[in-house]
């Protein structure tokens, strides 16, 4: 099994993300993962889901300082980090299958 999948599949379950009905689908699992935390904050005060945002850098404007906005720039920039942690995995898989081998 992909090990990136694993690891996807361990930060669902550690929120209490269903992923079922996601098999082995990378993207889906990545939604989900997102849709999740968005909808856990979603409770939240507004000051205390700004905080989050910045914590994780997501791109939101002083203008459209909304819950809802933020919320949706939150969900982005979680799919954007998981996709390029999947992006990390892969190439570091890849290197790994063209490591030479010791004969020696």
């Amino acid at each position: 099994m992909n090990s990136y999948l694993e690891v996807l599949q361990d930060k669902a379950k550690k929120i209490g993300a269903d992923i079922e009905m996601c098999g082995f689908d990378k993207e889906c699992i990545t939604n989900v993962i997102a849709k999740k935390v968005r909808s856990n904050l979603e409770h939240e005060d507004l000051s205390v889901i700004k905080e989050k945002a910045i914590i994780i850098e997501a791109n939101i404007s002083v203008n459209n300082a909304d819950k809802s906005s933020i919320l949706d720039a939150i969900e982005e920039k979680i799919k954007e980090v998981l996709e390029k942690e999947n992006e990390l995995f892969t190439s570091i898989e890849l290197q790994k299958d063209f490591m030479p081998l010791d004969l020696g």
